[in-house]
């Protein structure tokens, strides 16, 4: 209910289809279990926000200011997040899916046990991010396996400890370790400076 109303005062409903709130500020705003798809928050101040168990689906998020957002339990499916602030976000059990967060500055931050799949990398600022036991990579019906795209990632100090190959299903319960050949092969980087 508190969410809800605060939603209301800054004028954003929590359930919401091809809304837009580009630019606007909404520092702190409580989006908790919100249900956004095909949202424009581009370079909306979402500092602080709450979007814990947040069902996110095409939503664009490019060059706002995530800093201190909580995405905590969130579905991310087909979301920019390109140019986005991001230092300080918390992402405990988020799941990404072919989200984009190319060239972005992610050093530091935690994705651990987080899935990632199909998530473009590319170009992005990874140094010293926990990657522990992410599902960073999965094996569809046909046995192909494909991972998130790490090419020209800097992955200098990242920890990619355990990271999982799932199947297609990207349930946990169907989930092994990768190994660090296959990993560099399907991620297209070498991986250099990474902890594996």
């Amino acid at each position: 209910m508190i969410a809800i109303l605060l939603a209301t005062v800054l004028g954003v409903p929590t359930n919401c289809t091809g809304c837009s709130f580009a630019g606007r500020d909404l520092h702190g705003a409580d989006l908790a279990n919100a249900q956004f798809v095909g949202v424009d928050f581009a370079r909306a101040n979402l500092r602080d926000a709450n979007l814990r168990n947040a069902n996110l689906t095409g939503v664009d998020f490019g060059n706002a200011d995530l800093r201190g957002v909580d995405l905590s339990g969130a579905n991310l499916t087909g979301v920019d997040l390109g140019g986005a602030q991001l230092s300080g976000a918390r992402f405990r059990g988020t799941n990404f899916t072919g989200s984009d967060f190319r060239g972005d500055n992610l050093q530091g931050l935690d994705f651990s046990h987080d899935a990632l799949e199909g998530v473009d990398f590319s170009g992005a600022d990874l140094r010293r991010a926990d990657l522990r036991g992410a599902r960073l990579c999965w094996r569809n019906d046909n046995g192909k396996i494909g991972c998130a795209n790490l090419r020209r990632a800097d992955v200098r100090g990242a920890d990619l400890r355990g990271v999982l190959l799932c199947r297609s299903s990207g349930r946990a319960d169907s989930c092994d370790p990768i190994d660090a050949a296959t990993l560099r092969r399907e991620t297209r980087s070498n991986l250099d400076g990474a902890i594996l």
